[in-house]
């Protein structure tokens, strides 16, 4: 009984490591949709509201007595003091989703139909210029079809022409 529940342990801490090590890929189609539960999203509204989200937990938006939140903030983050001697200068603010992703559905422009799989977010916030830059990933749970490398050379014409002499 204990030995097979450590091997049930291991099975499961090993399709874990599976799971993480999947791989995305970027999602660069703005106008592709996003299926999270029962939101739809296209990729390039749903990175705005992300990195609005981010920012406004920030603080980073103005305040009804019109002080902002962003000079206290941006001031905690602008450099990190280990001690008189020693000051770091503040890059970014780096925000991610859980390392095993979120599942969702993806529908990009010219394909078939819905992708079911996993979405990864990562949102960047620069303290100094307070630009932000949000990554969208997707793993899908079924790889499509992988085109061969070989795929292009056999549709060009001069493969067709040697092909056809033989």
């Amino acid at each position: 009984m204990v030995s097979n529940m450590k091997h049930q342990n291991i099975v499961k801490k090993m399709d874990e490591k599976i799971e993480i090590n999947r791989s995305y890929e970027t999602l660069d189609g703005e106008d592709d949709v996003l299926l999270l539960g029962k939101a739809t999203f296209t990729v390039g509204r749903f990175k705005e509201l992300a990195a609005s989200k981010l920012s406004e937990i920030l603080g980073i938006y103005v305040v009804k007595n019109d002080r902002s939140r962003e000079g206290i903030i941006i001031s905690w983050m602008n450099e990190l003091r280990i001690n008189e001697e020693t000051i770091i200068s503040g890059g970014d603010i780096n925000w991610n989703s859980p390392q095993e992703g979120i599942d969702c559905q993806v529908l990009k422009i010219g394909s078939k139909g819905w992708q079911t799989g996993k979405l990864q977010i990562e949102i960047n916030k620069n303290i100094k210029s307070g630009k932000t830059q949000t990554s969208i990933k997707f793993c899908p749970e079924e790889p499509l079809e992988q085109k061969s490398p070989l795929d292009d050379i056999r549709q060009s014409e001069e493969y067709k022409k040697l092909s056809n002499n033989n």
